[in-house]
């Protein structure tokens, strides 16, 4: 009965043992398709960049390295050999903040992407002092659209628009038809304060039913 007792704690007895895992330094030298080839006090030794080491290791950084299970591995960027640095991730990425996040830049900013970008956002403001756009297609929906600006200029090669309703007011208005302007209107209705004044080398008047001319004086010829 003891050698069976003996028999079943020895069969179940889980080693305490642990794989030996060692840190040292070493520059990397070459860089190939998934390894890295570093320098170190142990040797030249083809390491792979751990997951936790964002920054992608480049030639002659300073790095520091783990040996376990006979892999080695880039655990992080001890000294940068440029002032270039390359974050790597793999797979989709998730930046969650439960406060605010700020990115800063001295120079420029750029965001690329090969398929599609996307804001969702209660309220988006943006400031610059130049602001230029480049599309093929722009579309914009609103349900209310306020536009400020001390002058606008737009270069289009043709307008389609279709309005319910259009209000305008301003202080002077100042067109220029080359050719010819159209207008097919149901009813036309002129309320002119001052002088209504119109000029042409020839003008034709058609009416289907009546014309009236009602002024207090009428001067023709």
């Amino acid at each position: 009965m003891q050698n069976n007792a003996q028999s079943y704690v020895q069969n179940n007895v889980v080693s305490m043992h642990s794989p030996v895992a060692s840190l040292l330094s070493g520059v990397v030298k070459k860089e190939l398709a998934q390894l890295f080839i570093v320098q170190s006090d142990k040797g030249v030794l083809p390491a792979k960049q751990s997951a936790s080491c964002l920054l992608v290791p480049e030639v002659d950084d300073k790095v520091l390295i783990n040996m376990i299970d006979g892999d080695v591995y880039i655990l992080a960027i001890l000294e940068k050999a440029s002032q270039r640095s390359k974050l790597s991730l793999k797979g989709d990425v998730t930046f969650e903040s439960e406060g605010c996040l700020s990115m800063t830049s001295k120079k420029a900013m750029q965001i690329t992407s090969l398929e599609s970008i996307s804001h969702l956002s209660p309220e988006v403001s943006a400031l610059s002092k130049r602001h230029t756009i480049t599309t093929e297609t722009l579309s914009t929906n609103s349900q209310k659209l306020d536009v400020k600006s001390d002058q606008a200029q737009a270069h289009i090669k043709e307008v389609h628009g279709m309005f319910e309703r259009v209000y305008q007011k301003a202080d002077q208005v100042i067109r220029w038809v080359e050719t010819i302007e159209t207008l097919n209107i149901g009813n036309w209705v002129h309320n002119i304060k001052g002088t209504l004044n119109s000029r042409a080398n020839n003008q034709v008047i058609t009416a289907k039913s009546d014309v009236k001319v009602d002024a207090e004086r009428i001067h023709m010829g």
